[in-house]
């Protein structure tokens, strides 16, 4: 029996070869380990769900077996990115059997291609065929939904990482919000795509949507690929850990007394110029627990902390550039020697705070 294999299925079957070596590489990495076992499940599973649309229909009739083979895992990437998101941003946070329900509707994956293996080439119960493919469809939804909770969370983390970083140059997620966002546009019209090509929901012949199975399939390469490389590259986070029962500031006298002990640290220690001073450092720094520190700016000042220690770089820096004497530094030199480590943060957190660029501040104030 001869195969041709088309364009499209040679991209998809080495997505899927590039699928299985990240997979591997993600299991194996140190960093973030029990976060990349996790996504390492969602992009094996993406490879196993992702085989069969990529065999011609005619190798299935000829080896009806491969129906018993455990390919399609669907219902397992969105409980697995969720798992990967939830331990990713709060990786002390235990992970108990009870989650195990997640997974749990894996059993509905292998309805339809059970039904296929038992009954060979007959179709005894054409009601019960029907309803198993939709229940492919609906792992969709599940995927969808669970893209959605994850979306939310990691926006969460996002909010409370400006009340324990001063800087989220290398702890940012802002690449995993674009990538639920794709993945959720992505499957949304792959979706489409299937329900277009089956037509009245199912009910047409599996044969008559190859050129919509293009389609899907390169959608679907393109999110496997980005999965892969992008969640290989990823960076540390932070694990957010904050005192659960301090003796913290109670009143607003306390309040005033927390912050100004705070300013006097940090204005006669210069800390605002380690450009990775968190909470727990200035905790250190201070003697004051964490959530005493985070009450007071909150409630006395009204800000997060990144917006606190940010304040405190951005002043420097227009002395800085006020300052005639040092005007034969690079502009991000003295922002750098300010608490700074990036050219982006610096020029967006300077012009969140004054309006204008450096430039444009230094030229309408010399």
């Amino acid at each position: 029996m001869q195969f041709e294999i088309s364009p499209i299925q040679l991209v998809t079957i080495c997505a899927v070869i590039n699928g299985f070596v990240f997979a591997f590489l993600l299991f194996e990495k140190k960093e973030n380990r029990r976060a990349n076992r996790f996504l390492s499940l969602m992009i094996f599973s993406m490879c196993l769900t992702f085989t069969p649309y990529m065999l011609d229909p005619s190798i299935w009739n000829k080896f009806r077996w491969l129906a018993w083979m455990p390919f399609s895992l669907s219902y397992w990437i969105g409980p697995a990115f969720y798992f990967y998101v939830r331990t990713l941003t709060h990786p002390s946070r235990p992970l108990t059997k009870k989650w195990l329900w997640h997974f749990s509707p894996i059993v509905l994956n292998y309805l339809h291609s059970t039904y296929h293996a038992y009954v060979k080439d007959s179709n005894p119960w054409p009601w019960f065929h029907h309803f198993a493919e939709i229940l492919e469809y609906v792992a969709i939804l599940s995927i969808l939904t669970y893209m959605i909770v994850s979306y939310r969370a990691i926006a969460k983390y996002q909010k409370s990482l400006l009340d324990s970083v001063s800087n989220t140059d290398q702890i940012d997620l802002l690449w995993i919000r674009r990538l639920i966002l794709i993945i959720i546009a992505s499957f949304g019209v792959i979706l489409i795509l299937l329900v277009i090509s089956r037509g009245h929901f199912g009910m047409d012949t599996f044969h008559q949507w190859d050129f919509y199975r293009s389609i899907v399939l390169l959608i679907y390469a393109a999110i496997l690929y980005w999965v892969s490389i992008s969640g290989f590259q990823q960076a540390q986070t932070l694990n957010l850990a904050i005192e659960e029962n301090p003796q913290g500031a109670k009143d607003g006298n306390e309040l005033s007394i927390v912050v100004t002990r705070l300013q006097e640290c940090i204005a006669d220690g210069f800390l605002y110029r380690n450009p990775e001073l968190s909470l727990t450092d200035l905790s250190k720094f201070s003697g004051i627990s964490q959530r005493a520190i985070s009450d007071a700016i909150h409630q006395e000042l009204g800000k997060n902390y990144y917006q606190f220690i940010n304040e405190y770089r951005v002043e420097e820096m227009k002395m800085k550039l006020l300052d005639n004497s040092l005007n034969h530094f690079k502009i991000f030199s003295l922002a750098i020697d300010s608490g700074f480590n990036s050219k982006a943060s610096f020029n967006r957190v300077f012009k969140t705070y004054t309006g204008h660029t450096p430039k444009e501040f230094k030229s309408q104030n010399s």
